[in-house]
């Protein structure tokens, strides 16, 4: 198998492991718990996992070099899965009972894992202007949106740490500080990307390059 046929398959590998333990919380949280599908949109962990699982895809299909968008995918699907796997640990965890803890355990780390790992290590990716930094915003921005307005339709929100009863400037630390910390998460990443040892899957020099 080549190069680039092993990289294709890991990543459709690392898309199926996300999507089987997003199926399998989805059932368990409709089946076992309190929720409902009109409530699911308004979580941001199967919002970050199916984002990894495209990126995955995507990134899977074109091959390398990639275009600029499935680049910005990856990085920032890799960005969501690791402030999703901090903010679970550090705010959710004491307050949740997972019927399947290997699922429970996939979203909220192991995918972060996977997508971290491919952006690392496989290479072929576009370098990225310091301006598309600001695109990692725009998922949890569109999320934000969402959550507003159906708070204003029933008061219901999905996360303690957005409770109004909390008031509101304590919501908008709470948030703003996740931001930040997504920016720079997404910032490290790239940096990470520039000092990837050209020995991790190095990206395919095109045969005119070689000659020059």
């Amino acid at each position: 198998m080549s190069k680039d046929a092993t990289i294709r398959t890991l990543r459709l590998i690392g898309a199926s492991i996300i999507l089987s333990a997003l199926g399998f919380q989805a059932w368990a949280d409709l089946t076992f718990g309190t929720f409902t599908w009109g409530q699911l949109p308004g979580y941001f962990t199967p919002l970050a996992n199916l984002a990894g699982i495209i990126a995955l895809l995507a990134a899977a299909r074109v091959g390398r070099p990639e275009p600029r968008w499935v680049t910005v995918l990856r990085v920032n699907s890799a960005t969501y899965l690791v402030v999703v796997g901090a903010v679970y640990w550090l705010l959710l965890a004491p307050f949740t009972t997972p019927y399947f803890p290997w699922a429970n355990a996939i979203l909220h780390g192991g995918a972060g894992l996977i997508l971290v790992a491919d952006w690392v290590l496989i290479g072929g990716r576009r370098r990225l202007p310091l301006g598309t930094l600001w695109s990692v915003l725009a998922l949890p921005a569109l999320w934000v949106s969402y959550l507003l307005f159906r708070a204003f339709l029933d008061g219901w929100v999905p996360y303690p740490f957005l409770d109004p009863a909390r008031g509101l400037a304590a919501i908008l630390a709470t948030m703003g500080a996740i931001a930040a910390v997504g920016l720079a998460v997404s910032g490290l990443l790239r940096v990470l990307a520039v000092l990837r040892p050209a020995s991790f899957w190095p990206a395919r020099v095109p045969a005119r390059a070689r000659r020059d």
